[in-house]
C-alpha cells in the first residue's frame, strides 16, 4: 500500500507541475508570473479602523479584521428568524466562496468563478491551472490548489486581474484543503493539522501549527476577534454502547482562543454531519447538509437559538445582517436576512 500511495502522489505531483507550467506560459495578465519571494516593500500596516494594508510580493491590498468587540453581547434566550433575500445560481459544485464588493468569488475545479449579485450574472471564470481545494477572500483571493500550492489573486471590476503571489511545497504538503485569509495571517488545513503563516513572512520555512485534526475530516472554520471556530465533520469514534467496538459518526466544534492558545470543545453531536460554519458577534451558524438545516447557537453560553430550513447547505458566510449559504443540491448561493426575537 505504501508503494502504491507513493506512486499516486508522484503522479499527482507530476501532473501539477505540468499544469503549473502551462499556466505560467499562458498567463497574459501577468507575463512575468507570480512572485514567490517577498518584495522590498512587503509588510502589514494597521490603518487604525479595523482595516490593514498588506503588501505581498510588492502587490498591495486591504484586509479587514472580523472584530465584533464593539457590538452588544446577547445572552438572553432568542430565536432566529431567516427571510430569503436572493438566490444566485452558480451551476457548479464549489470548494468554498467569499464575498467582496457585491460579488461572489467561488472556487470550482481549476477555476475562479465571479458572480455579480447586483447584475445577477457571472462576470468571470478564470482558469488557475490547478485543481482548487480551498478558497477565501479578504481584500485579495487566496486559494489552496492541488496538493501543495497556495496562491494569491487580485480582483478588479468583477474579474480576476492578476495572479501575484505563489507558495509551493508549503508545509511538506501532504494535502492542502480549506483555507482562511485573516487580516494578517493565512490558515490552511493540511491533511491532519491546521497551520498558518504571517502574511508579511509568508516564505518562512516553518509554518506554525495550532491544532491537530483527524486526517481528511470535513473541516470548516470562521473567526471573530478572540477565537477561531473549527467545525469538524466526518469524524468517527467507538460506540460506547456496542461491545463489539462498532464506530459511530459524529461532528464537533472546537474553539481556539488566540490569546491563551487554549481549546474548548463543545456542541459535539453523534449521528450528525456538520458541513459549514459562520460566526458573528453573538451566534454560531452551523450547516447540516443531510438534515437540510442551519442550526444557530449562542456563542457565549451555547444556548440553542433555533434553526431554519434550506436545501443541503454547506459553505456559509455571515456579513452584517446577511447570511450567505451554498446549497449543494441546487448549486446556488442563497442570501438570507437574519434577525432574532
Amino acid at each position: 500500500m505504501k508503494i502504491l500511495s507513493f506512486i499516486a502522489i508522484a503522479i499527482v505531483g507530476l501532473s501539477l507541475s505540468i499544469s503549473s507550467c502551462k499556466k505560467d506560459e499562458t498567463d497574459t495578465d501577468n507575463p512575468s508570473g507570480p512572485s514567490n519571494e517577498h518584495g522590498s516593500n512587503d509588510g502589514i500596516k494597521d490603518n487604525g479602523d479595523g482595516t490593514y494594508t498588506v503588501t505581498l510580493g510588492n502587490e498591495t491590498f486591504i484586509t479587514k479584521a472580523r472584530d465584533f468587540s464593539k457590538e452588544s453581547v446577547i445572552t438572553a434566550p432568542k430565536t432566529v428568524s431567516a427571510s430569503k433575500e436572493g438566490e444566485y445560481a452558480l451551476s457548479v459544485s464549489i470548494e468554498g466562496f467569499g464575498i467582496q464588493n457585491n460579488s461572489i468569488i467561488a472556487g470550482h475545479d481549476s477555476k475562479l468563478l465571479i458572480y455579480d449579485m447586483g447584475a445577477n450574472k457571472q462576470t468571470d471564470d478564470y482558469s488557475v491551472g490547478n485543481s482548487i481545494t480551498g478558497i477565501d477572500v479578504n481584500g485579495a483571493i487566496m486559494t489552496s490548489e492541488g496538493s501543495e500550492l497556495v496562491n494569491f489573486y487580485n480582483i478588479k471590476d468583477g474579474k480576476v486581474s492578476k495572479h501575484f503571489f505563489t507558495l509551493s511545497n508549503i508545509n511538506g504538503s501532504k494535502f492542502l484543503s480549506v483555507c482562511y485569509l485573516d487580516y494578517n495571517k493565512a490558515y490552511f488545513y493540511d491533511e491532519s493539522e491546521v497551520v498558518y503563516f504571517q502574511l508579511d513572512n509568508a516564505t518562512q520555512s516553518t509554518k506554525t501549527k495550532i491544532v491537530d485534526i483527524p486526517s481528511f475530516a470535513r473541516l470548516r472554520y470562521s473567526v471573530d476577534e478572540k477565537s477561531i471556530y473549527f467545525c469538524m465533520g466526518q469524524l468517527s469514534k467507538p460506540d460506547p454502547n456496542d461491545p463489539n467496538a462498532a464506530y459511530i459518526d459524529y461532528s464537533a466544534i472546537r474553539v481556539y482562543d488566540r490569546s491563551s492558545k487554549q481549546f474548548t470543545d463543545y456542541n459535539s453531536a453523534d449521528h450528525e454531519q456538520y458541513t459549514g460554519i459562520a460566526v458573528d458577534a453573538n451566534y454560531i451558524y452551523i450547516a447540516l447538509e443531510d438534515m437540510n438545516t442551519i442550526r444557530v447557537i449562542n456563542k457565549h453560553n451555547q444556548a440553542n437559538a433555533g434553526s431554519f430550513t434550506i436545501d443541503s447547505p454547506s459553505f456559509l458566510q455571515k456579513i452584517g445582517e446577511s447570511l450567505y449559504a451554498y446549497s449543494t443540491n441546487s448549486q446556488k448561493i442563497i442570501k438570507y436576512n437574519i434577525s432574532f426575537n
